[in-house]
């Protein structure tokens, strides 16, 4: 008895010679693929896994690419077969597991591949992100900053640790990768630390600056103290939002601090004391207040100061404004 086997792409034919005459053949087949791999979407710090599965004449050989490279199966990647299933896991995705992977199985009869995309997405960064901002009461608020990541990026504001909501005095926007937040008419309660996180499955990033709403002068108040035959103060008590600045007028020329006029400004409370007082000091006093909200003018009614020398005191047209009688030497 003699066998004859015969092999070709079809498959494998085996004849046996009498006395038992048999011919047998088997059809031999290049591995498909049944089950097909999708391109991905996936985040850093995430699994993905690559699975095929395959029929086909063993002995089959599998062998996994990315980018046309080989990949074995060490470090962050994990090859498996189970049964006709063939699986690649990268067990932490980075960024440089962006990529084509191929699969391609081969037999004696030949070769089969399919290839899939995997998209890997970084957490959020910003590229742009919003100033430290003064605003007076009533102005708008425009804070706005932007990050290179918007796919499955949520954006939550807080002021000093609270979370700030949408509402008809506070708009809040997301749009390609710009992120608003709006007060069209700011109050004091605005000012605050403003934070703006963003965030999705690969982790978060935020920025934050202070901003600071301030007040025009809430109240004044303005006595007047004497002091007979020594110096003249004045002095006004001013509220509002720092930083205040203090200046003081005579006769509308700005004075400054020095011999002849000593200005303070101490808890509030604005002073100009006239060293020395004569005649000739005589005239309209004005404190301005200003902040970057605004400025308040005080005028100082009856602050014009009629020092006399001697026991005849001038008419009143001479010392306009007066709110004291002259006083003697």
């Amino acid at each position: 008895m003699f066998i004859i086997i015969s092999l070709n792409i079809w498959g494998l034919c085996s004849y046996f010679s009498p006395p038992q005459s048999l011919l047998l053949c088997l059809p031999l087949f290049i591995p498909p693929f049944l089950f097909l791999i999708y391109p991905m979407t996936l985040y850093v710090g995430k699994q993905a896994t690559f699975q095929c599965s395959l029929t086909g004449t063993v002995p089959m050989e599998v062998v996994w690419h990315k980018d046309n490279i080989a990949i074995s199966s060490e470090g962050n990647y994990v090859m498996k077969y189970e049964k006709n299933k063939y699986s690649l896991l990268i067990k932490s995705l980075e960024l440089t597991d962006q990529g084509v992977y191929l699969c391609k199985a081969s037999n004696n009869v030949g070769t089969a591949t399919f290839t899939t995309e995997l998209k890997v997405i970084n957490k959020p960064s910003f590229i742009k992100s919003f100033e430290a901002a003064s605003v007076a009461v009533n102005d708008p608020l425009r804070l706005e900053c932007q990050v290179d990541e918007d796919t499955g990026v949520t954006v939550t504001w807080t002021r000093d640790g609270k979370k700030v909501h949408q509402s008809m005095d506070c708009k809040l926007s997301f749009e390609d990768k710009v992120a608003v937040l709006e007060i069209p008419k700011s109050k004091l309660k605005d000012s605050g630390k403003y934070v703006c996180t963003a965030t999705n499955e690969a982790g978060s990033s935020t920025c934050e600056a202070v901003v600071t709403v301030q007040g025009k002068i809430l109240k004044v108040i303005f006595p007047i103290t004497w002091k007979q035959g020594i110096a003249a103060r004045l002095q006004c008590s001013v509220k509002g939002s720092p930083e205040l600045r203090i200046q003081w007028f005579w006769n509308e020329r700005e004075l400054s601090d020095g011999d002849k006029y000593k200005i303070s400004f101490k808890a509030g409370v604005a002073a100009l004391e006239i060293m020395n007082l004569v005649v000739i000091d005589s005239g309209s006093y004005t404190c301005e207040v200003s902040n970057n909200a605004g400025s308040e003018i005080l005028f100082v009614k009856g602050a014009v100061v009629c020092f006399c020398m001697n026991s005849y005191c001038p008419s009143v047209s001479v010392c306009p404004l007066i709110l004291t009688p002259c006083l003697l030497s």
